[in-house]
């Protein structure tokens, strides 16, 4: 496999890194984010109502994971560039000998 053959993988795994992350950030968003309820008994006033959101947690989480899938896809998309030019030059340089 030369460096060519390889950067095209890096090329897919770049795109299958972003898509992945951005959809796994959703899906934890989706799940976290949602409104709990609970009924608890207080003795002076009886039953209430307690709810605890936690759609703040769920955005942070969602900004986290998605940024870190684009910085890891771009990275990814950044080797794979350097090993396309050095590709090239390899090209270069043996068809001038």
């Amino acid at each position: 496999m030369d460096a060519r053959a390889f950067g095209n993988l890096l090329g897919s795994l770049a795109l299958l890194v972003l898509v992945g992350g951005w959809v796994l950030a959703v899906v934890a968003f989706l799940v976290i984010g949602t409104e709990t309820c609970s009924e608890v008994t207080v003795p002076v006033v009886g039953v209430v109502k307690a709810c605890q959101d936690t759609t703040a947690e769920a955005v942070i989480l969602l900004t986290v994971v998605g940024f870190g899938a684009t910085v890891g896809s771009l990275f990814l998309w950044a080797l794979r560039h350097v090993l396309v030019v050095l590709s090239q030059i390899e090209e270069n340089t043996s068809a001038r000998r």
